[in-house]
């Protein structure tokens, strides 16, 4: 998890990170990314399921395989009058759904989301956060969102914070309950100055 202080954060996952010399990238791993600007990879000539489709050809040919993305769709929360409209006429959260879609379909083993919640509504923010605290793959989220962030950090031993500050990145040795309370903390004494 990496938090922003105050809006300080200019991270982003957009494009590919490089990897650091002790890394090595292995040749089958998948990567989800998500972006607080996904709507440049969505076709919004296309709807929903033939876009799906036109990525995945051979898993979901034919009205059948129609029918199965019409069925993921729904689980991320498309409502089926949406699947056959053109994806430029869905709202940002419509589209937000359209992209969480191609993403599971694609079966990442790492997920890469940079302010996955811009465009979500409350229930979606709560869904987005079971997900990613059930997904059993390596996650790094960039969030200014206290919900999420909240939600996902309730497994300590599985989480950790990493604050970007003052073109810094740092490890925070503490809860996330912890951090916005100093947050907080420094922002009343600055008001207090």
């Amino acid at each position: 998890m990496v938090l922003g202080r105050r809006r300080l954060s200019t991270c982003s996952l957009a494009s590919s990170p490089r990897p650091v010399e002790s890394s090595e990238k292995k040749p089958k791993l998948r990567v989800g990314r998500y972006s607080q600007h996904f709507v440049e990879v969505l076709n919004m000539e296309s709807n929903p399921v033939f876009y799906l489709q036109s990525l995945y050809p051979e898993e979901f040919a034919g009205s059948k395989g129609q029918q199965m993305l019409r069925g993921r769709l729904g689980r991320f929360g498309l409502a089926g009058e949406h699947h056959m409209t053109p994806i430029a006429k869905l709202s940002g959260g419509q589209k937000a759904r359209v992209v969480f879609t191609m993403i599971a379909l694609m079966q990442p083993h790492l997920l890469l989301l940079d302010e996955p919640t811009n465009n979500l509504d409350m229930e979606s923010i709560d869904a987005l956060g079971d997900a990613v605290a059930e997904f059993s793959g390596g996650v790094v989220i960039i969030s200014h969102d206290s919900r999420l962030v909240a939600r996902v950090c309730e497994d300590e031993m599985n989480a950790q914070l990493w604050v970007v500050d003052n073109g810094t990145v740092e490890v925070y040795d503490g809860t996330f309950e912890d951090y916005r309370d100093e947050t907080i903390e420094e922002i009343v004494e600055e008001m207090e100055e």
